[in-house]
């Protein structure tokens, strides 16, 4: 199933500024996900398996409902509007989060955990940001504020928000499993609104050339420089025409071009932990060895 709009809420403006402020104040864990992102970014885990606020991992616990962290008490309103309009009894997880100055590079979620089909993830975005985009392996998309969107976190996906206004969202996961449907993560049936039209960003066709002029790349790639050359291979799926998991290649061809040994082992890697296989609580930085 490709990422769609499931729904959109018409957000209570005032109650919603207040809570926005509020998330800004509250104390954030150390972020177990660094290593896929540059910039700012934020988690507070609002519901989850233990109820303990610092308690960040959406594995390793069974798929069962969550329940609501102390940080949830604190934003009011966003607490309604989750209690009011999902399936309690299906959500497991829900994080307030944040992102400016920010990129999450080409990834696949839930690949450690295995049963990718008993996964079930939505973004709501609290503001409005221009500067924002999102993707998957289909299309490049702006989320608007309220829109409930399935991100198929199963396929390469990645995001940006390259300016230094914030933007926060919730993230919600649910269990899925056999039988289960789109609908079925809302409180109500009237809920689900699945004819909204996305807003999607319009790309330049994809370059045939594109491939041999970054390979111009192996002349200055090196171990202090190649994760912020596969951070910037990441975003040129953004704005051209081109597969999103093309990026891990163009590495692979940057790094063979180079004829580092170690550079090359960084760059098979990264292809694998990132967009292949990687165990639960497996570590991956862009350095040898």
């Amino acid at each position: 199933m490709a990422s769609v709009i499931l729904s959109r809420i018409p957000f209570d403006e005032e109650r919603l500024v207040k809570d926005v402020a509020r998330l800004a104040t509250l104390p954030a864990p150390q972020e177990p996900y660094e290593v896929f992102t540059t910039g700012t970014w934020l988690n507070l885990n609002l519901w989850n398996a233990t109820g303990d606020h610092s308690d960040g991992f959406w594995y390793g616990h069974e798929q069962r409902p969550g329940q609501a962290t102390a940080l949830l008490d604190e934003v009011p309103y966003l607490r309604e509007v989750i209690t009011s309009w999902f399936n309690l009894d299906r959500l497991t997880m829900v994080r307030g989060r944040n992102v400016s100055q920010f990129s999450i590079i080409p990834h696949r979620d839930f690949i450690e955990a295995g049963h990718v089909t008993e996964f079930f993830r939505v973004l709501i975005f609290l503001e409005d940001n221009e500067h924002t985009v999102n993707s998957d392996e289909d299309m490049v998309f702006h989320v608007r504020k309220g829109e409930v969107w399935y991100l198929d976190a199963a396929q390469v996906h990645a995001g940006m928000n390259m300016s230094t206004r914030s933007r926060w969202s919730l993230c919600l996961d649910f269990a899925a499993g056999p039988g289960f449907e789109p609908g079925d993560i809302f409180a109500r049936p009237e809920f689900h609104q699945p004819d909204l039209e996305p807003e999607l960003v319009v790309r330049r066709p994809a370059d045939p050339g594109l491939p041999e002029r970054l390979r111009a790349l192996s002349g200055v790639v090196s171990r202090h420089n190649i994760k912020d050359i596969a951070f910037l291979l990441g975003r040129i799926h953004f704005t051209e025409e081109v597969p999103i998991a093309s990026s891990w290649d163009w590495l692979l061809d940057i790094t063979r071009e180079n004829g580092d040994p170690e550079l090359i082992a960084i760059a098979e890697r990264a292809k694998k932990f990132f967009v292949l296989s990687r165990e639960v609580g497996e570590d991956f930085r862009f350095l040898p060895g």
